[in-house]
């Protein structure tokens, strides 16, 4: 009977991006990791969500909502007949996990940094019962329209009374006076019937809300989500008496591969001959580990080698995972190494002449641990991630890699470049040709380009100049659009000077000067101080820069400016999440800080959000009042069966507008060096 038994994908979204029932949310929260796709028709609001989970108690939602019976504006030479837009930002926290006795428990925040036309707050409780989930809470703001009761906190303080003003200053801010606060707050309920055998989940929820201002008929709602896959499913709902809504969800978690990888390893056997020969000749010894490393992008650098010991410096240029690429350098020299009776093995990474990091470890027990004699508790017990300092005086080298330079590499990439949400039009983009390429000249030096060739837009309709009371350092970015259709988008050099290595510190310092992006260039320098044993790093950064001519050429506009960041870079030992704080001057001429969180999973994918705060007042700003925003970065290598180490990379953030601006383009050389920190990696991850 098992076999005919649906496997359940989980609970599903509501209209606004939550985890919940039709209107309602409930307690759930999708395993971390996840990333949902959610497209909503449900008239007059249609929605395109996106919902994340960072944690397996956290879920964070966006909405870009479009209001069909509002017009954009009351202007009409402003945005013509476009319909009302509207971007919030949702968040859930999960307080108390189910038990078989209790039930779930979360609270949350509806459009708590956008316009708050749908803001308001929620506790929350779900049960499961057999085949039933049961869902009950109460709102505040929003979900507090009507049929209220009084707010139970006005008892713990009376400034829980009054609500006060809806985003007076033009959204964005956190309005924490408004949090849990109005006189009234509204019950809602739900449940969900789960069907084991065909996966389809039967929802219904009452709530009294009324954040639409609509006339609904009906303070209930009723739908059914079918599964179509493992990682779609469509939803049909008809929401508070308006008419039939749908919705279709795509889902998938990050946290691990989606695609099994098709990468064949050769046996390798020598005959007696070529052992005597790997065995006597340091020249085939370390040409032939070179041959066999090369082929799967990882390239020898130096070998140092006595007695039974090796050292092998390398350039990773195809694994994003070092530990995959240490596993394969295994595999792939396990019987080169043999002939000479090596035991314990040290392989050190190199980035542009920086050696990041070293593992070793002996020989005999990792090659049990690959093949499951050893569990990875045991491994513990014999392998380390150490730093590199002075590891190599012992050894003799017998091989120093030559490279000729210059070298060069190139590709082609289709481009679309989007702005979404204009007063003219919902959408306006490009569609266009990339062509990349670099030139090395030494490991450390090197020219990088990327020209772009526009084939099809309709930016043209983008005809008003963007408000700004500060230097348009951003806002101009619909011009850019409009007139970059030939374009250089970046053209640089870069210098990475020879890294200073102090005990367990590594001093790097380097220079970058060019067209840094699509609308500054100019010249800077940065250096970075990281101690391998702890799980923090420091960068500084200066810059003079001058904006370039909308066409994206070689000449320049009048403005120019300074400006650069100190930045503290650490990585916490709370769940992978890093917190990098940067505080300095920015494109215009403003200063500030800016916070960015992130967490970043043993896939590779990254969840992160950003925050800047300048000393610029929020009506100075604009709309939106402080920039932020959030983004995700997914490996290429999770969708595609074979190892890459490219990401596709998404920004959210509600409005460009030019307080809080940074330069792009820089060296970023905390990059170069985010393998040096023995609390960045853990041995004992797998390739899963």
């Amino acid at each position: 009977m098992e076999d005919y038994i649906y496997s359940d994908i989980g609970p599903t979204s509501n209209i606004h991006g939550e985890l919940g029932l039709i209107n309602i949310p409930s307690s759930r929260i999708l395993k971390e990791g996840n990333l949902k796709l959610h497209l909503v028709n449900s008239d007059p609001i249609n929605s395109l969500l996106i919902t994340a989970v960072p944690f397996n108690w956290m879920e964070v939602s966006l909405r870009y909502a479009d209001i069909n019976t509002e017009k954009y504006s009351d202007i009409k030479a402003f945005s013509g007949d476009q319909t009302r837009k509207d971007k919030s930002f949702n968040l859930k926290i999960k307080l108390i996990e189910e038990t078989d006795v209790y039930p779930e428990l979360s609270f949350g925040f509806r459009d708590f940094i956008g316009t708050g036309r749908f803001s308001g707050e929620y506790i929350v409780s779900s049960k499961r019962v057999g085949d039933f989930d049961f869902t009950v809470g109460v709102g505040w703001g929003s979900l507090a329209s009507k049929n209220g009761i009084d707010n139970p906190f006005i008892d713990i303080d009376e400034r829980f009374l009054e609500r006060g003003a809806r985003f007076s200053t033009g959204g964005g801010n956190f309005e924490f006076d408004s949090w849990f606060s109005g006189k009234k707050v509204s019950a809602f309920y739900g449940v969900e019937y789960i069907n084991k055998y065909s996966g389809l989940r039967f929802k219904f929820d009452y709530d009294s809300s009324n954040s639409f201002d609509l006339n609904n008929t009906s303070d209930y709602s009723f739908g059914l989500s079918i599964p179509a896959s493992n990682l779609i499913d469509i939803n049909l709902f008809r929401h508070r008496g308006v008419d039939l809504g749908f919705g279709i969800s795509y889902k998938a978690n990050y946290s691990r591969s989606l695609v099994k990888k098709q990468e064949i390893i050769p046996i390798i056997n020598f005959s007696e001959k070529d052992k005597k020969l790997l065995s006597q000749d340091d020249k085939v010894f370390s040409g032939t580990i070179n041959s066999l490393l090369s082929p799967y992008g990882i390239y020898t650098q130096e070998v140092f080698f006595k007695n039974n010991e090796i050292n092998l410096i390398v350039n990773n240029s195809k694994y994003r995972n070092q530990n995959i690429a240490t596993k394969r350098i295994v595999q792939l020299i396990e019987e080169v190494l043999k002939t000479r009776n090596i035991e314990k093995v040290t392989i050190t990474y190199q980035i542009a002449d920086i050696n990041t990091n070293s593992y070793s470890f002996s020989l005999t027990k990792f090659k049990s641990y690959l093949e499951n004699s050893y569990s990875r508790l045991e491994l513990n017990n014999f392998s380390k991630n150490e730093n590199f300092f002075d590891q190599n005086n012992k050894l003799n080298q017998i091989f120093l890699g030559k490279i000729n330079f210059p070298n060069y590499s190139w590709g082609i990439s289709p481009n679309l470049k989007n702005h979404i949400g204009a007063p003219e039009a919902f959408y306006s983009g490009q569609i266009g040709i990339l062509a990349s390429g670099d030139i090395s000249l030494s490991k450390n030096s090197f020219f990088e380009g990327i020209a772009g060739l526009n084939i099809a837009n309709n930016v043209d309709q983008l005809k008003l100049r963007a408000y700004s009371r500060l230097p348009k350092v951003r806002s101009d970015i619909r011009e850019y659009l409009r007139q970059g259709k030939y374009s250089i988008n970046k053209l640089t050099y870069s210098k990475i000077f020879l890294p200073k290595y102090r005990k367990n510190g590594i001093f790097i310092s380097g220079l970058k000067l060019g067209l840094f992006e699509e609308m500054f260039g100019g010249i800077g320098a940065e250096v970075l101080y990281r101690d391998v044993s702890k799980p923090w790093t420091v960068t500084a950064n200066y810059y003079w820069v001058k904006q370039r001519q909308f066409n994206q050429r070689f000449s320049f506009r009048e403005y120019e400016t300074f400006t650069g960041h100190l930045n503290f870079i650490w990585d916490t030992p709370f769940e992978g999440l890093r917190v990098i704080i940067s505080g300095g001057r920015y494109l215009a001429r403003d200063s500030g800080i800016t916070l960015n969180l992130s967490k970043q999973f043993r896939s590779g994918f990254n969840i992160g959000f950003f925050a800047t705060k300048t000393d610029i007042s929020a009506e100075e700003f604009g709309e939106g009042s402080f920039d932020k925003g959030i983004y995700f970065s997914i490996p290429i290598d999770l969708v595609s069966k074979n190892y890459q180490k490219n990401n596709a990379r998404f920004v959210w953030r509600n409005l460009t507008r030019d307080g809080g601006a940074m330069l792009g383009g820089g060296l970023h050389l905390d990059g170069y060096t985010d393998f040096t920190s023995t609390k960045l990696l853990n041995f004992l991850r797998d390739e899963k």
